[in-house]
């Protein structure tokens, strides 16, 4: 049993680092079951089980997808995505996809960007290395975002933490947030292309898609795609970058302003550093550069 706990253990750790925080436990046959919760809002179960065939671990819960994204495992269920191929929900051309980052970051911008994909273009996006930002390297990331802001064809939003608190603080759900954000995007391209999109497709960030598709404002006859792995998707993989590069500008500026170095996600180092803020600025400044709901201000 203590290779098994041991397991738990290091699962539990990898939720911890991205932003997850542990609120209940109990026992399953052959397992244990844990109650996580991400940033007060995103509520998940993780199940992990012994047996003759070794250790295994599963996500579920209303917030499961996102926390199998946290994990790097896949939905049960969940349906196969092609990888690399240029409609891989068969979207259509030309479509928008749609991503963001800093949901998970506990210091920096929450960030929303859209990227409107033509025909035939997915293959230029491939010779650019177009693919999941979590793949790629911050310089890489921020070369390939320069090539796909210069195609004119994109909309970034960032909110602040200055801005961002005072907003949660005002809707209580990220999600919620999130959905306004992407929703500007998504007009703003809108209304910049005179031929209207057969789909928009989102790297899923909720079950329920009501909110985002009445700040889409979507025209007639153009579908929303809201799936989990979305980058699958050249259109979203796009907009995962320009969202990402984004956030790593924001974060480094916010650090010049302070000269201090801002650790992205939510883990130890960002930890240390949270302390060493508040002992340098005090805590009342907290609010100027991190996303104070999170738990994270709680162990500072």
């Amino acid at each position: 049993m203590s290779n098994f706990q041991a397991y738990c253990t290091d699962i539990l750790q990898r939720a911890l680092d991205a932003g997850w925080e542990v609120v209940s436990e109990k026992t399953l046959p052959y397992g244990r079951q844990y109650g996580l919760l991400r940033h007060g809002v995103a509520k998940s179960v993780l199940s992990c089980y012994f047996g003759k065939k070794g250790f295994k671990h599963v996500p579920g819960g209303k917030a499961g997808a996102e926390l199998a994204e946290s994990l790097g495992v896949p939905m049960p269920g969940a349906g196969a995505v092609k990888l690399g191929g240029d409609d891989p929900f068969e979207a259509g051309v030309p479509r928008l996809g749609g991503d963001e980052s800093g949901k998970g970051d506990y210091f920096g911008p929450l960030v929303a960007a859209a990227y409107r994909l033509e025909d035939g273009e997915a293959e230029e996006l491939r010779s650019l290395k177009v693919t999941d930002s979590k793949a790629l390297s911050d310089g890489s990331i921020e070369r390939i975002a320069g090539q796909l802001e210069e195609r004119g064809r994109s909309r970034v939003h960032v909110l602040m933490p200055r801005d961002y608190n005072p907003r949660y603080e005002k809707v209580g759900n990220l999600n919620v947030l999130l959905a306004q954000l992407h929703g500007l995007c998504v007009r703003e391209l809108l209304a910049a292309h005179e031929t209207p999109p057969r789909s928009v497709v989102i790297d899923q960030f909720a079950r329920r898609t009501s909110i985002l598709e009445r700040e889409a404002r979507l025209p007639k006859g153009c579908k929303l795609v809201s799936r989990t792995k979305g980058e699958a998707d050249p259109a979203v993989a796009a907009a995962s970058i320009l969202a990402r590069a984004a956030f790593v500008r924001s974060l480094r500026e916010l650090g010049h302003e302070f000269g201090f170095t801002f650790p992205p996600g939510a883990g130890a180092p960002v930890l240390t550093a949270g302390r060493e803020f508040v002992r340098t600025f005090g805590r009342e400044r907290l609010p100027e550069v991190a996303k104070v709901h999170f738990a994270t201000s709680e162990k500072l």
